[in-house]
């Protein structure tokens, strides 16, 4: 029996021997994509713990659900804390657009790396010392990074991370005011150099529909912005012109007429009550019918906009602005009327009435009541409009007369439509 024990002891001493001198990183962890191997005797924590489970008090975790919530804000993995709860590794997964841009650092030439390590944290605080550099295992570079906070509130942490399938992984140990130790920063080393991505993509080519999307979104911001930018100096040129013209066949008008009197019997007489409900019947009028054309091509515009935005997987800057675009569209789109109410009560508001009694005549018609008694020769009149009960006399681009088609003392409203068309020669 001794001659039989004794081959057995050594072989289970040299057994033991061997497994202590073997590595501490002998538990496994699987993600989707990628496998690592963490120390033994650590505590394993993660957004798929229950609330419930023993583990998250052994790890001195009091809220479960709100360390779970820093779990999906922060991207987190996996937590792994050791069991006197002084080595704290995050695991973490996050995609941006700058990882989408980048896709995959093992496909970066040497000059574009270098462009990432110096697109990595900077500090502009002089106690904080930011430490970067790269830590390649095979292939596939890793960047590392070491913060270390001096002063009344010291903070020591470290970062390992690459990009790969347009995603970022970043392995994080956080020591508090603790400093980063030598063991520690052995254990990060031997737990990154065990990452084995079993799963490693190409990156994509640029979607033909998403770049022409882009570009006919662009051109439509760029139709937004200058069409008012053209539109309005053009129109407020145009209206100068013919305010010109007007007050040059005004003021021929007067050589030959008396600006008191006017020629020919009266033909129409009319009063009508220039009240709140009238006036804001005018601006929604002038608002939104008299424009509908050029609010019609807005809202059309602003929704080709919007939807070549969100369906053509458009840059996220892109979408803001023209979801930005479309929201002030819509703003000034809805505080018209009020707008053009306000200065229509300024205008009537300076008058001794709020009733307008009008004089039709062959020539010309007298207005007063809501302003000082003036003649107005019919070529002064630049558009007329009916909407509802009242006929609109344009005498500038937002203001005009307000007729009611019920306030005639003198004369029938048909024969006043008639009349007032040919006149003015304006449908």
């Amino acid at each position: 029996m001794k001659k039989l024990i004794s081959p057995t002891a050594l072989l289970l001493a040299a057994f033991l021997l061997a497994a202590c001198a073997m590595p501490a990183l002998a538990q496994s962890w699987s993600g989707e994509d990628f496998t690592l191997e963490v120390p033994q005797g650590m505590l394993q924590l993660g957004p798929e713990l229950a609330e419930d489970d023993p583990a998250w008090a052994l790890a001195g975790v009091g809220d479960a659900a709100a360390k779970l919530q820093d779990y999906a804000d922060m991207g987190v993995l996996a937590n792994f804390i050791s069991e006197d709860g002084k080595t704290n590794i995050t695991v973490m997964q996050r995609q941006s657009d700058y990882s989408q841009r980048v896709y995959d650092l093992a496909l970066l030439t040497p000059e574009e790396l270098e462009q990432v390590l110096a697109d990595l944290a900077e500090s502009n605080n002089e106690d904080l010392t930011v430490t970067k550099d790269w830590f390649p295992v095979g292939d596939r570079p890793f960047y590392r990074v070491r913060l270390d906070m001096a002063g009344e509130e010291p903070m020591h942490e470290m970062l390992y991370g690459t990009i790969v399938n347009g995603y970022a992984v970043n392995i994080d140990i956080y020591g508090g005011d603790q400093e980063i130790t030598p063991q520690q920063e052995q254990l990060m080393e031997e737990l990154v150099s065990s990452i084995r991505f079993t799963r490693v993509t190409e990156k994509p080519q640029a979607d033909p529909a998403s770049l022409t999307g882009s570009l006919v979104l662009l051109g439509l911001l760029l139709l937004a912005v200058g069409v008012p930018l053209i539109y309005l100096p053009v129109k407020s040129r145009r209206d100068k012109k013919q305010k010109a013209k007007l007050a040059e066949q005004l003021s021929a008008y007067h050589r030959d007429h008396d600006p008191n009197e006017v020629q020919g019997e009266a033909l129409f007489q009319n009063d009508t009550d220039c009240t709140k409900e009238a006036i804001h019947h005018f601006s929604f009028y002038q608002a939104y019918v008299k424009n509908i054309g050029e609010l019609s091509f807005g809202a059309a515009m602003c929704l080709i906009m919007l939807c070549t935005a969100f369906l053509a997987h458009t840059e996220w800057w892109m979408k803001l602005l023209a979801a930005g675009v479309t929201v002030y569209y819509a703003y000034k789109i809805i505080a018209m009327p009020a707008a053009v109410e306000k200065i229509q009560r300024k205008v009537y508001g300076r008058g001794q009435s709020q009733t307008a009694h009008y004089t039709f005549y062959p020539e010309a018609f007298r207005v007063s009541g809501v302003q000082s008694a003036s003649i107005i020769p019919y070529f002064q009149i630049t558009t007329v409009r009916r909407r509802g009960q009242y006929v609109y006399l344009y005498y500038g681009p937002d203001n005009a007369y307000m007729v009611d088609q019920y306030g005639f003392t003198q004369g029938e409203f048909e024969d006043f439509t008639r009349f007032i068309t040919e006149k003015t020669r304006k449908q």
